[in-house]
C-alpha cells in the first residue's frame, strides 16, 4: 500500500516523537501534521478531517482517551493509531483500545517498521475516513 497523498495527524507532547514520525512519513509523500496537546488535536481534527491520526495517550490539556471520545463525537469512522508510554504502570486503556475504537496501540520507543505496518494496518481498514 502507498501512503503517498495520505494526511496524518500525529498529537503528541513530545516533540521527538512528533519529529521522527514526521521525518519517516513525509518521504513517503504523507501531508504530516503535528500538534503538541490533546485540546490542540480535537482542534485540528474540527477544522479538518484526516486518513489517520497517531494520539498520544499522556498529553498536556486533553489526555489522549478524552480526545479519542471527542473525536468519536465529531467523526465515528476517524482511523486512530493511539501511542502510549510503556512505563506507564497502569494500561487499562490502553487494553482498552480497540473499545475506544482506535485500530491499535503502539508502545513507545515505537520501531519505524512497526510503525509503518499499524499504520497501513489502519489505512486498509474498512470505511472511509473522517
Amino acid at each position: 500500500m502507498s501512503l503517498a497523498g495520505k494526511c496524518i495527524l500525529i498529537a503528541d507532547d513530545e516533540e521527538g516523537i512528533r519529529d521522527l514520525f514526521r521525518f519517516t512519513l513525509e518521504p513517503l509523500g504523507v501531508e504530516v501534521v503535528t500538534v503538541s496537546d490533546g485540546w490542540e488535536a480535537f482542534e485540528a481534527v474540527q477544522l479538518r478531517g484526516f486518513d489517520l491520526i497517531i494520539l498520544d495517550v499522556h498529553m498536556p490539556r486533553l489526555s489522549g482517551p478524552e480526545v479519542l471520545v471527542k473525536i468519536r463525537e465529531l467523526r465515528p469512522a476517524q482511523r486512530v493509531l493511539v501511542v502510549s508510554s510503556s512505563s506507564d504502570a497502569s494500561h487499562a486503556f490502553e487494553q482498552r483500545v480497540s473499545e475506544f475504537g482506535a485500530s491499535a496501540c503502539l508502545y513507545k520507543p515505537v520501531e519505524l517498521d512497526e510503525l509503518l505496518s499499524a499504520i497501513e494496518r489502519a489505512l486498509s481498514e474498512g470505511g472511509k475516513a473522517a
